[in-house]
């Protein structure tokens, strides 16, 4: 018997409209990916939209318009760095630590957290899971451990999970460090199945004492674009007194950075390994300042 269904019964299926729990970048049953360079603010900033998510309030320019049940699931940090780190999300938005967040840390495990990448493992980790609408996973490399990263073979069980996982109406936020080129380390296979890929990239002109200050770029945006897509700059600060997030117009300093190489005649392979940027990126950056008139 055929188990397909005919397109004019298919477009008639009674299927409610997914809600999103962040507008525009995360709805219902949505996989999303945050990826950036170690040490940029990925924690920071994972943990501010966890909270707000579970608050049901909003975050800068995206909008959450009730609470989620969310789990974070981290794989890294320290118990004492996570408490600090909870605790000023919640005050920044005035708020009580909320109800609805709860954490599985590897540290407070004996052993370890499983290898959420195995069958087994991933077993494990559903008791905390079927409890939640949303779960962020800090950071893959630490979490996954299983096969390796750039194989994309290696990937089959890890995506047939979240797959698994979207159609039991779970929404997955992803957490992962990018590689020597600037982009994604592993497998792009990893971003066939997702909604959102998100970067944080610091800004052309940063340094050290501004702390978790960067840029968040979209570059997959599946249901969303035009100026909801538009890249924000985000600073945080948290100099004893009431944390606070900052936003940022992000401007044409990426651009100028490759215009300036570009006028003294640096090869397009070379500005990528200085930047530490694909060459795909440069070119990208290329286009822009010959629009604006930085290069001819």
């Amino acid at each position: 018997m055929l188990k397909s269904i005919a397109a004019d019964d298919f477009v008639l299926l009674d299927t409610p409209p997914r809600k999103y729990i962040i507008k525009p970048f995360l709805k219902e049953r949505g996989l999303a990916e945050i990826y950036a360079r170690s040490g940029i603010g990925k924690t920071t900033f994972a943990l501010s939209l966890a909270t707000a998510m579970a608050l049901g309030k909003s975050f800068q320019k995206w909008d959450i318009i009730q609470p989620w049940k969310v789990l974070y699931i981290d794989g890294e940090m320290s118990t004492d760095e996570m408490q600090e780190r909870i605790a000023a999300a919640a005050v920044y938005f005035d708020s009580n630590i909320p109800e609805n967040l709860r954490l599985l840390c590897h540290d407070r495990v004996d052993g370890g957290l499983p290898d959420i990448g195995d069958i087994e493992g991933q077993r494990w980790f559903e008791k905390d899971i079927l409890w939640a609408d949303v779960i962020f996973l800090d950071n893959l490399s630490c979490l996954l451990w299983s096969g390796r990263e750039n194989d994309a073979d290696s990937w089959s069980t890890m995506q047939h999970w979240l797959l698994r996982m979207r159609s039991e109406g779970k929404s997955l936020v992803m957490l992962h460090h990018s590689g020597k080129n600037g982009s994604s380390r592993g497998t792009s296979r990893r971003h066939d199945i997702l909604d959102t890929v998100i970067k944080l990239e610091r800004p052309h002109s940063y340094t050290q004492q501004e702390g978790a200050k960067f840029e968040v770029h979209f570059e997959k945006t599946r249901g969303f674009s035009g100026e909801a897509a538009e890249s924000v700059g985000l600073h945080f600060s948290d100099n004893n007194e009431k944390p606070q997030w900052e936003c940022f117009s992000v401007g044409l300093e990426k651009a100028q950075e490759v215009a300036e190489l570009v006028k003294i005649g640096w090869k397009q392979e070379d500005i990528a390994k200085k930047i530490g940027i694909s060459q795909g990126e440069v070119s990208k950056r290329k286009s822009i300042a010959a629009a604006k008139g930085l290069i001819d």
